[in-house]
């Protein structure tokens, strides 16, 4: 679905009142370069954007070094889940529980990100894993993934950037 913000929505009677433009008055044109390049979201527009993505990075550390992975993830209950096999990502989860998730997405003339910073936990118990087994969260390659992970945030931050300035 694409969002066509009133900025970006043409004006039908300006555009039936003067259809060739001879002015070359644009409102759309200054509408946009009126706009900030960069918004930041609300916590209410992070948490929407999160409980819609289905796909997202998770950064975590490596002694030093940082490896960042592509997840897929859900959104519920103000937490982030994902599953993973056993391996590098679960073994650095284990050894340092911070955390950032970003999950982004651009379409037409905008893009947003959201980054979670938190602490990572695998959920052992199978009250929490069955728990999480009832949310949308479907891996797209069909490896199995026998391993729940929950990230509960501490910062949640995020960013619209309208392109195109």
């Amino acid at each position: 679905m694409t969002r066509v913000t009133p900025a970006e929505a043409p004006c039908q009677n300006d555009r039936m009142s003067n259809p060739m433009n001879i002015s070359g008055h644009n409102p759309d044109k200054e509408a946009r370069a009126h706009r900030p390049p960069v918004t930041e979201l609300t916590p209410e527009q992070c948490w929407e954007h999160l409980y819609s993505a289905r796909f997202g990075r998770i950064a975590t550390m490596d002694g030093d070094e940082i490896e960042i992975t592509p997840i897929n993830l859900v959104a519920d209950d103000g937490k982030i889940y994902f599953r993973t096999a056993k391996g590098t990502k679960l073994l650095h989860l284990v050894l340092n529980e911070h955390v950032a998730v970003q999950v982004d997405q651009a379409q037409g003339g905008e893009a947003w990100s959201v980054i979670v910073r938190g602490t990572a936990r695998q959920l052992t118990d199978p009250e929490e894993t069955d728990r999480v087994d009832e949310l949308p969260l479907r891996p797209w390659v069909g490896t199995t993934k026998l391993e729940y992970v929950e990230v509960a945030p501490t910062k949640v931050t995020g960013r619209v950037f309208h392109l195109g300035h």
